[in-house]
């Protein structure tokens, strides 16, 4: 079967979830294949995503530690995709796989990357206060040190197509789960387009969200402000 587009899964403990998410991402289009890439769960996530490849279109992934969200979605791209476009999600169920097939028709469309969005026209999110207040100073800061203009850079739910991600890989310095604002500012797409959806709150499992992570992001700001007005490494 010739995929229409991979569906790149960063996991840590999400073996709850993945029995809900991946069914649902198969009664969209049957060319949708799933690329686990779990980051040796002690829930058994791996374990849980080999049984659903017996029944559905996935691969797994299985590295050796807890490596990173965006690091994992470079493995997934490069080392397991086959489709010419991919889609980058969480597994949580917090993203409404429901939007997919406008990502990926965007991108077929023209688009050099689409962008899942909480706060483009239809976009609401179910989280947390003190989480939302991140997202928003997170956001701003993503605008006014770094010139990004989309109004979601800190999403985790885009496409683009899979030949651009990897002739843009080597460049990445994956760190934290950020790896959107990265493509955004390394690649400086002329063409976004950003879908609305229904950030749904966290149902099973604990978020990933912690104090490191929100270290590691104000990092890769400095590291990316350098970069862009000093050419620093």
């Amino acid at each position: 079967m010739i995929r229409r587009a991979s569906i790149i899964l960063p996991t840590f403990d999400e073996a709850e979830n993945l029995p809900e998410l991946i069914p649902r991402i198969a009664a969209l289009d049957p060319r949708f294949e799933v690329i686990v890439v779990d980051d040796h769960s002690p829930d058994g996530t791996a374990r849980v995503a080999d049984g659903l490849a017996q029944k559905y279109l996935v691969e797994v992934v299985e590295r050796s530690g807890k490596l990173g969200l965006a690091s994992a979605v470079i493995d997934g791209v490069t080392k397991r995709a086959a489709a010419p476009v991919i889609v980058v999600m969480d597994a949580d169920l917090s993203h409404d796989e429901q939007i997919i097939p406008q990502l990926v028709a965007s991108v077929e469309a023209g688009s050099d990357l689409a962008i899942g969005s909480r706060f483009a026209s239809g976009g609401l999110t179910e989280d947390s206060w003190p989480r939302r207040f991140f997202s928003w100073s997170a956001k701003q800061v993503a605008r006014f040190v770094l010139g990004v203009r989309v109004q979601d850079p800190m999403s985790g739910f885009f496409a683009m197509r899979r030949e651009a991600f990897i002739a843009l890989a080597p460049k990445l310095k994956p760190r934290g789960f950020k790896i959107l604002l990265e493509i955004l500012v390394r690649m400086r797409p002329h063409k976004v387009a950003e879908v609305g959806f229904r950030f749904r709150a966290r149902q099973k499992g604990e978020s990933k969200l912690t104090a490191k992570i929100a270290g590691q992001y104000l990092r890769m700001i400095f590291d990316l402000w350098r970069e862009r007005w000093w050419g620093g490494g």
